[in-house]
């Protein structure tokens, strides 16, 4: 899995409200991810699936970093500085 879409996972998990098991399903790279976010205190987690590949995957983000695991493989980076624009109607 290329940090490119381990990094739309925590871009997505950042645009997204902070609400308690807040579904979360798209597609990036040609692969489809599905999962939800939650906050708790001040670290935002997001647990799924990516169907693509068949791999679950946690990510922590907190402080600007994103740590986690991804098909039983750590990972840690920066977490994206920008958000997702939300998707328009029509």
């Amino acid at each position: 899995m290329s940090k490119l879409v381990l990094t739309a996972f925590a871009a997505a998990a950042i645009a997204a409200p902070a609400l308690a098991e807040t579904p979360m399903a798209f597609t990036w790279e040609g692969h489809k991810i599905v999962g939800t976010i939650d906050q708790v205190g001040a670290t935002q987690i997001i647990k799924g699936r990516d169907l693509t590949a068949g791999r679950d995957f946690e990510l922590h983000v907190r402080n600007g970093y994103v740590h986690g695991d991804f098909g039983g493989v750590p990972v840690s980076y920066p977490a994206p500085k920008r958000k997702l624009a939300p998707a328009s109607a029509g």
